[in-house]
């Protein structure tokens, strides 16, 4: 499963695939990923989707080759036409608690979203005895937790036989007792659920909780798919991801730009990256493809990508310190790890107080100007410098330019 050099693409650390290491962690023989950019990225403030505007986002996540798309159960016109298109991935519809905690509702939304298509149905439950009081508000029940997951049960019995995949995800998992939770997901995949969908709700753990957890729940059930649902409140949604991983959980999540409810959940495109070129996976997503995917997102959900964002942002692979242009003939690799082509990024020279003469002469060649002498690049530096102090954001190349077509017109001939 993978290694650390592909040629012209990336160099990585080879104790990724160290047996030894590896040996410490429970990994799947193949994992899938999920996009959730349909469902949780509509949680942001100030998004609102035209339908056109969905359909558009679902071919593109196909043209990427994405596995599987997370779509609202509310939204039943969206799921019918995306299924109408014959894409590739399989649509997973999301019954939210409002529906799915109510047996007569759920057993509704279920037929609803079956009708329109969906190829799996996520039930999302109460489990915790932070959120359990959601069977009252959300459902108009006062039941026991014994009677609540009878009732999650037969849901479950009701979904499979309209002759679909289940899933249910088991809200705020870590801060119920473990015991508790087995006995859960236990009855739940004996009652039929194909994946049990583990949900930090707002990631009040660490890591090693998420590959704990898994993996004690992959003794409980060994043959049912375990998911991994993840927030970042702790700048953590894609370490628990990883973490899920390194437990057993064979679908992982993500969003593209990581758009979701307040801090947001895992960036897709860092995800697959990590997978493909640091665990050695192939997910069958087409990477360089990402970026385009991101800007596109970016771009109809109004949201614009943080320049700093790992893989897709405009500053993902650039360089601003001079010590890291001072590199013998063909170095690639000393301050780099891998290529902005793979997912479809592009580097630049970045310019910033710690610049010098040789990225002044690199960012003239990369603009189309050619080879500036030392004293032209000397003379440019001493005035980028004072154009950022001033400023305080990034030159424009059309302002740079400027500065070294003035600069060379004063250079002695």
């Amino acid at each position: 499963m993978g290694k650390e050099h592909k040629e012209g693409l990336w160099e990585v650390s080879p104790y990724n695939f160290d047996k030894d290491i590896r040996a410490e962690m429970n990994l799947p023989a193949k994992v899938i990923v999920m996009d959730s950019t349909l469902r949780e990225a509509r949680q942001v403030e100030g998004v609102s989707l035209r339908p056109e505007d969905a359909i558009e986002v679902a071919r593109r996540l196909d043209d990427a080759g994405i596995p599987m798309v997370e779509m609202h159960h509310d939204y039943l016109e969206e799921i019918s036409t995306v299924k109408k298109l014959g894409l590739r991935f399989q649509v997973q519809a999301l019954i939210h608690p409002t529906a799915a905690l109510n047996p007569k509702a759920c057993r509704h939304e279920v037929d609803l979203v079956v009708d329109s298509g969906a190829d799996v149905v996520c039930l999302a439950l109460a489990i915790s005895d932070y959120n359990f009081g959601l069977y009252e508000s959300m459902a108009g029940l006062k039941i026991s937790r014994e009677e609540a997951l009878d009732k999650a049960a037969e849901a479950v019995r009701y979904a499979k036989g309209r002759k679909v995949k289940v899933s249910c995800i088991m809200m705020d998992f870590s801060r119920v007792d473990l015991a508790r939770l087995k006995t859960i997901v236990k009855t739940l995949a004996e009652a039929g659920s194909d994946i049990i969908r583990i949900d930090d709700i707002c990631a009040p753990c660490i890591p090693a909780v998420y590959k704990h957890h898994i993996k004690a729940l992959k003794q409980v059930i060994p043959n049912t798919t375990i998911a991994m649902h993840s927030h970042d409140d702790f700048g953590l949604a894609t370490a628990g991801q990883l973490a899920a991983l390194e437990g057993g959980a064979e679908i992982l999540e993500g969003s593209v730009n990581g758009l979701g409810e307040r801090a947001g959940i895992p960036n897709l495109a860092e995800l697959v990256a990590i997978l493909e070129i640091l665990y050695g996976y192939d997910t069958g997503i087409r990477m360089e493809k990402l970026k385009g995917l991101s800007d596109f997102v970016a771009d109809v959900y109004n949201q614009p990508i943080p320049p700093g964002l790992a893989a897709v942002g405009d500053r993902a692979f650039s360089h601003g310190a001079e010590v890291h242009y001072v590199l013998p003939e063909g170095d690639k690799w000393s301050f780099n790890a891998w290529s902005p082509e793979v997912v479809g990024n592009k580097a630049h020279i970045a310019l910033c107080q710690y610049s010098g003469p040789r990225s002044i002469q690199r960012k003239a060649r990369e603009l189309g100007l050619g080879e500036i002498t030392d004293a032209v690049a000397a003379e440019v530096l001493a005035r980028v410098r004072s154009e950022l102090r001033f400023r305080r954001q990034k030159l424009s190349d059309d302002l740079f330019k400027e500065i070294v077509r003035s600069a060379s017109a004063r250079a002695p001939r």
